[in-house]
């Protein structure tokens, strides 16, 4: 095995620490054959329902205890110092951005870019299904007095024109009002994770910078979108004054998310934070987990979509599936099966360590999302384990 498919394989066992937790005394359960069973098959679970690895407890307790075993952990003061400065630094760094904060929840880092960002300017554009709009509870509107005008109904983005016609009937209102922000959700959750267009990214953002609007990133699941385009996620953060990052879907965090700008935009923004009951007193099993995934998520999901196609290629030999790409898809891809019984096909996945979401209910296809997880099996196996459970 060579040494770079040595680094995926220990990369997607949590960082190859859930094995050695099962043999090391030091960690408390590891004497205790039937948990010690569990954890075993918890860390070959290939799961197709989310954005991440999906670590239970068992495998999650077993990863901090390593980490602060073999590098130890830095606690932080209500969300500052510690490990968790570590995070925000290294985050920053990688989108281009002077500083970085954390924050508990991606609504939460959201609503408080754009309460900053708008200031006196209290106009902010927003996609019509993004989660600001969406599902949110209104939060912006009612804790921070911005009118949040949607763009793009019934579709995942906007155009430019969309935004220029906004901006001349904001301007020739009778009473002068002004669009502080424009945000932007890519992937979009609501539409299977597929890509707001780059070119149109950038033709918005320029437009913005003329007209002095400030420009927000939804960038929950900035780093699967990165793999698509090719870009880096600092192409996509210098095209906006902020970037939100969730610590969850991609890094396997419990929870927590990252908001990146400038030294200006963040200095003191702790105080904010803690104002609307963000403060957590301790977050560092949040971000010492998500740190140790962070520099290897790019190359491992790359490698995660190169063996999906595999899997595609030897599952569509049997005439029962068929596997769709979205047209502006990133990690959500369609599955349907012929003349079987989709939710038994499910469930004997299942029973094999292998998870799909239900089928929905409209169209009758399996959105299943593509991650790190894939990896923990080879593709024969795992094309092995599909037809077993379809027969």
């Amino acid at each position: 095995m060579g040494n770079k498919d040595m680094k995926r394989r220990n990369f997607i066992k949590t960082g190859g620490l859930i094995s050695a937790a099962i043999a090391t005394p030091a960690v408390a359960f590891s004497q205790d054959s039937i948990i010690d069973n569990q954890l075993m098959k918890d860390s070959q679970k290939v799961n197709f329902t989310r954005d991440g690895l999906d670590l239970t407890p068992r495998e999650y307790a077993s990863l901090l205890s390593e980490l602060d075993k073999n590098e130890g952990i830095d606690i932080d003061t209500y969300s500052n110092g510690g490990i968790v400065e570590k995070l925000e630094k290294r985050m920053a760094e990688i989108l281009g951005k002077e500083s970085a904060i954390f924050m508990p929840t991606g609504t939460l880092a959201n609503h408080l870019a754009l309460r900053k960002l708008a200031g006196e300017k209290r106009r902010v554009l927003v996609q019509s299904d993004s989660h600001i709009y969406r599902d949110s509870g209104d939060c912006a509107n009612t804790l921070s007095g911005l009118n949040l005008i949607p763009l793009g109904k019934d579709k995942f983005d906007f155009e430019l024109r969309e935004v220029e016609e906004e901006y001349a009937r904001t301007e020739a209102g009778r009473v002068e009002t002004h669009i502080g922000v424009i945000s932007i959700e890519s992937p979009v959750r609501r539409y299977n994770n597929q890509l707001f267009d780059f070119e149109q990214m950038q033709a918005i953002s320029a437009y913005a910078r003329k007209k002095n609007i400030k420009m927000h990133l939804d960038g929950a699941r900035l780093f699967n979108a990165c793999v698509h385009t090719d870009k880096s996620p600092a192409d996509y953060a210098k095209l906006f004054d902020t970037v939100y990052i969730s610590l969850y879907k991609n890094f396997n965090a419990a929870s927590g998310a990252i908001l990146a700008g400038s030294k200006e935009f963040t200095e003191g923004f702790y105080h904010t934070r803690r104002m609307f009951g963000g403060g957590m007193p301790q977050v560092w099993p949040f971000a010492a987990v998500a740190l140790h995934y962070l520099d290897g998520f790019l190359d491992s999901y790359k490698e995660s979509l190169q063996e999906a196609d595999k899997l595609f290629e030897l599952l569509q030999e049997n005439p029962k599936i068929e596997i769709n790409k979205l047209e502006y898809s990133s990690n959500v891809f369609q599955m349907k099966l012929q003349n079987t019984n989709t939710q038994k096909f499910i469930d004997a996945l299942e029973a094999r360590n292998i998870y799909l979401p239900s089928a929905n209910a409209k169209d009758g296809f399996i959105y299943f999302k593509i991650n790190p997880s894939i990896l923990r099996k080879s593709v024969k196996e795992l094309a092995q384990l599909f037809l077993d459970a379809l027969n």
